[in-house]
């Protein structure tokens, strides 16, 4: 008879006190990256994260010298999370569709995990700037590596099917975008089971697009998002609405680049050429900044869902020309847009109201679709979840995405913008094997 003998020391042991203490860093890391996630790196006090703990700051302190450094932990985790997923994609058997498929699943996967306890949260890489510059470095070239192994990905598969996209950068920004709205709506729920329909709902769009088998969305029609104002330069009312424009254009990118931590109102009016007084006669502080940045944002695509809605177009089209003038004017840099999710550090009821506006454009890309589905132009697809997903890739500007743009060769989307868009929508319009 033979004896199970455990080699020693057994880590796995309850005794372990390296087990133990894992354990600890595990769940402290887990606690801070939900806080990051609901208030900013700015907003959250290690007070705010031992409490959530049942413990005391000292406590925390013991494990993490500073917020600084307890962040770093929580971004390397971020870096590790998408590698992980990316290492199980290129395991995956099949051809490249069936591996970038098995990406989302491992993802969706992994936010299971961490839903029920069994894995760190994810944070949104929204404040690496708060880091010292050669933690920022480090921890943006690991998600670049991860990010490159995923373009390889696109790229073979682009190969093996043939598909009429010019570059795979613009798909894999898609692609990026894609794992940022599944994160952000299991943050939102926490339940396992939200998360998978979530991930087959997403499956399903990834494997065969909105477009039904032989519909034509023909090409998207143009949408004049462009202020009269432009033109009223003798109008010194007009003037100062200009002036307010280029701040928030100049706001968005920075706070899109460095998060609202690392932001700072002085870097806006350098950017700008004018001195700190012209930009505090218009704005007040930061954080009413980013609110009027927000605003801003959510402004032009309700106006461009509203001249879709008002012009003759079919659904299918309708959809396409929002989601292509917004891609393009983004990849172009004419328009700016901030992720909704960065209103976390905002208080709550102004945090609700971007909620509550971002649901409503939810709901009118919903209805679209919805019609689409009666006239046959779009496939049979959960509706609920399509329109949040549609929603959400609007914006391009998901963490993973922005912290990797600098450290990939070629990998702005300004280049082309036009064509870029147009690849871009390809797989949300025909996915990567084709109509059911």
């Amino acid at each position: 008879m033979s004896v199970l003998r455990p080699d020693f020391p057994d880590h796995s042991s309850p005794f372990s006190r390296k087990q133990e203490r894992q354990r600890k860093l595990g769940a402290i890391v887990s606690a801070a990256a939900q806080r990051f996630n609901e208030q900013g790196f700015a907003h959250t006090r290690l007070e705010d994260v031992a409490a959530d703990l049942g413990l005391t700051k000292t406590s925390i302190a013991y494990y993490f010298a500073s917020k600084e450094d307890l962040a770093e932990a929580v971004f390397r985790a971020a870096a590790d999370f998408l590698h992980d997923a990316v290492s199980t994609a290129q395991a995956a058997q099949g051809d490249p569709a069936d591996r970038i498929q098995a990406l989302v699943s491992a993802y969706a996967a992994q936010l299971e995990e961490a839903a029920c306890g069994r894995r760190a949260h994810l944070a949104a890489l929204r404040d690496l700037e708060a880091l010292p510059d050669t933690v920022r470095v480090q921890i943006a070239g690991r998600v670049a590596e991860a990010v490159a192994q995923i373009n390889a990905l696109v790229a073979g598969w682009i190969a093996h099917a043939g598909a009429p996209v010019r570059r795979p950068e613009p798909v894999t920004v898609l692609v990026l975008e894609l794992l940022d709205w599944l994160a952000e709506r299991q943050g939102g729920t926490g339940k396992e089971g939200d998360i998978r329909a979530a991930r087959a709902a997403l499956a399903d769009l990834l494997g065969h697009g909105l477009a039904a088998a032989g519909a034509a969305a023909g090409a998207p029609a143009p949408l004049d998002l462009a202020s009269d104002e432009t033109l009223a330069i003798f109008d010194r009312d007009a003037r100062n609405r200009m002036k307010r424009e280029a701040f928030l254009k100049a706001g968005s990118r920075l706070f899109n680049q460095k998060g609202f931590g690392g932001a700072s109102l002085a870097e806006v009016a350098a950017a700008l050429g004018v001195s700190r007084g012209a930009f505090y006669y218009h704005i007040q502080d930061k954080e009413q900044f980013l609110d009027q940045c927000l605003d801003r944002s959510l402004q032009i695509v309700e106006r461009a869902l509203s001249l879709a809605e008002a012009a003759e177009l079919s659904a299918l089209n309708r959809v396409r020309s929002v989601l292509a003038e917004l891609i393009y004017r983004q990849a172009a840099g004419v328009e700016p847009l901030i992720r909704p999710g960065m209103a976390a550090v905002l208080p709550s009821p102004r945090r609700r109201r971007y909620q509550t506006r971002m649901r409503n454009i939810a709901l009118r890309l919903g209805d679209a679709l919805a019609e689409g589905m009666e006239t046959g132009e779009i496939r049979a697809l959960d509706t609920g979840l399509i329109e949040e997903i549609l929603a959400g890739v609007l914006f391009l500007n998901g963490g993973y995405t922005l912290a990797a743009a600098t450290h990939i060769s070629g990998w702005s989307l300004a280049e082309d913008p036009r064509s870029a868009s147009e690849d871009y929508l390809h797989l949300l319009l025909h996915g990567l094997k084709g109509p059911a």
